[in-house]
């Protein structure tokens, strides 16, 4: 099995925190596999984009290779979203990309950061 194929099977699902409800998008351990994570990402988006999943979204990216196109897909979609978003955090960037997200996070009507601890990022989520 290649290694990405691990972070190709991981879920993404709804996690019941701290009296609130997050959406936990898995796009890790995709490494330099850039079609397979923006694939992965539209299956997730569909289930994202109901009513009943949460608008507080933390997407672990860790070990997977991120540029400002993948960035830009993903922060365009949640923009397109019929439905308002509150917060959306990101996991395992690079100091590049994180200074991407923290200036398109002007552009957006949800709040968004980078945190590299997940657990972190569900505590700052809720």
């Amino acid at each position: 099995m290649e290694k990405y194929e691990l972070g190709l099977n991981k879920q993404s699902f709804s996690l019941y925190y701290n009296g609130g409800e997050i959406w936990a998008e898995h796009l890790d351990s995709l490494y330099n596999k850039k079609e397979l994570l923006i694939q992965k990402f539209n299956q997730d988006l569909i289930q994202i984009s109901r009513p009943s999943t949460s608008s507080f979204i933390a997407i672990n990216l860790d070990e997977s290779d991120v540029d400002r196109e993948i960035l830009e897909l993903i922060i365009h979609s949640f923009v397109m979203l019929k439905k308002q978003l509150q917060k959306v955090v990101f996991v395992g960037l690079n100091s590049k990309m994180k200074s991407y997200v923290k200036m398109k996070n002007k552009n957006t009507s949800f709040t968004m950061t980078c945190i590299d601890d997940f657990e972190k990022a569900k505590e700052w989520l809720l």
